[in-house]
């Protein structure tokens, strides 16, 4: 065939991240900067997880898992 060059595309450059410097409330959602260490709305600390902890209690030998009262 002939001497036919494919076209170059342009390297990809990786999107600059808005979200960089800041993280989000896992709680309340508000967006925090990245140096702080708990929510500047709800005081929670950074990384708290959302998740409801079980309590195990042991009656009549079997196991029962209940929830924490709100």
């Amino acid at each position: 065939m002939g001497d036919k060059k494919s076209p170059t595309r342009p390297k990809r450059q990786p999107k600059p991240s808005s979200d960089e410097g800041y993280w989000d409330c896992s709680v309340c959602t508000f967006r925090n900067s990245a140096e702080a260490f708990k929510c500047m709305m709800c005081d929670v600390r950074k990384g708290t997880s959302t998740r409801k902890k079980h309590v195990t209690n042991e009656r009549n030998g079997r196991k029962q898992t209940t929830l924490p009262q709100l």
